[in-house]
């Protein structure tokens, strides 16, 4: 009987989870704007509660700081788009000279290869090289034209309209009520499950507080720092380059790889010379003792992370379902599911269940 009971169980939330499932993908255009306003109220929640230790009252505190956050974040986005487009406009027109640099380190190994021809190995570098030197350019682009085609439609106007609304206006009230809205949360729940609902959202909040709000900060921080030091270096798209190495960071050793191959081979493109190469290196190498030594250490702690395949999976998967916010969202999403299935993994273990005999 007990063993039947818990066949439903798991049958039961499975359904629930399912469901759960397509609404969201169904409905992701209209809560998409409530999810986002959610997260940011999460994240910044910490922020209010200090402030409201400096004597201010609550509503004043989430004022203040929505106000400095969102005129951060538009402040931020008038800066670096024209300047990533300018880098981008840059790249496209040295690329010429970067052809031409090329084809003088193969030709010499093409030449000595018999049989082939030359004129159309030539015609396909030439090709080869154009479309990679165009990428930045081709990104920025459809990135616009991404944001123009939305809102050529009625409804996208309306609906893109509304989120610029709802997602202040919503984080605004999430943030003020927060701590009523978890304790009214906690009320809610059985008495009997009351200290395993506590435990695991403790947990959650921890890998969350951990992983999401201590990571992100530190690829903010690394991109930053990546950025800078490429600038100084003399790199071609020293921006766009430094912000993937940093996000890229999110998986371990992916934000060198991504970051440095491209950065060294175009600084070399642009100056021919080595000793940039080297100073190139040496960013990467003094911004991952930085983050190695100062940065993890004194946002994250002990870090509880996430496996590097369950990040990848994450941002892929989000990307694919819900665009951009699905890849921001994904992670911390991902972060929330490993903590509800290794709980779920040692109940399963502690059951009936799992520990039965085999019938004789």
């Amino acid at each position: 009987m007990e063993r039947k009971t818990n066949y439903q169980a798991i049958f039961l939330a499975l359904a629930i989870l399912g469901l759960t499932a397509i609404f969201l993908y169904y409905s992701r255009r209209v809560i998409i704007p409530f999810f986002v306003a959610f997260a940011l109220a999460y994240l910044l929640d910490p922020v209010v509660d200090r402030m409201e230790k400096w004597k201010l009252s609550r509503t004043l505190s989430v004022l203040s700081l929505m106000t400095v956050f969102f005129t951060s974040i538009l402040g931020a986005g008038l800066l670096v788009f024209p300047l990533l487009r300018v880098q981008a406009e840059n790249l496209a027109k040295n690329l010429p000279k970067y052809i031409a640099v090329v084809q003088n380190w193969i030709r010499p190994v093409l030449e000595k290869v018999a049989g082939l021809d030359q004129a159309k190995i030539k015609e396909l570098l030439n090709e080869g090289m154009a479309q990679f030197g165009e990428l930045p350019l081709k990104i920025l682009t459809f990135a616009s034209s991404f944001l123009w085609s939305s809102l050529s439609n009625l409804f996208d106007i309306i609906l893109m309209t509304a989120n610029l609304v709802i997602i202040p206006v919503v984080m605004f009230y999430l943030l003020r009520d927060y701590d009523k809205i978890q304790e009214k949360s906690l009320n809610l729940i059985p008495p009997r499950l009351k200290d395993t609902v506590v435990d695991t959202v403790s947990e959650v909040d921890l890998v969350l507080a951990s992983f999401v709000r201590g990571q992100l900060m530190v690829a903010v921080l690394m991109g930053g720092l990546y950025s800078i030091g490429l600038y100084m270096v003399g790199t071609p798209m020293s921006l766009f380059i430094g912000f993937l190495a940093g996000f890229a960071s999110l998986v371990p050793y992916l934000g060198f790889v991504v970051g440095f191959v491209p950065a060294a081979v175009l600084t070399y493109l642009q100056v021919q010379e080595w000793a940039p190469v080297f100073a190139v290196l040496g960013v990467f190498g003094v911004v991952q003792i930085l983050e190695g030594v100062i940065i993890t250490p004194r946002i994250l702690g002990e870090n509880i992370g996430l496996h590097p395949v369950a990040v990848i999976f994450a941002v892929l998967l989000g990307g694919e379902l819900f665009g951009l916010t699905g890849i921001i969202l994904g992670v911390p999403t991902v972060a929330v599911l490993n903590v509800l299935m290794r709980r779920g993994v040692l109940k399963y273990k502690d059951s009936d269940l799992f520990s039965a005999p085999p019938r004789s």
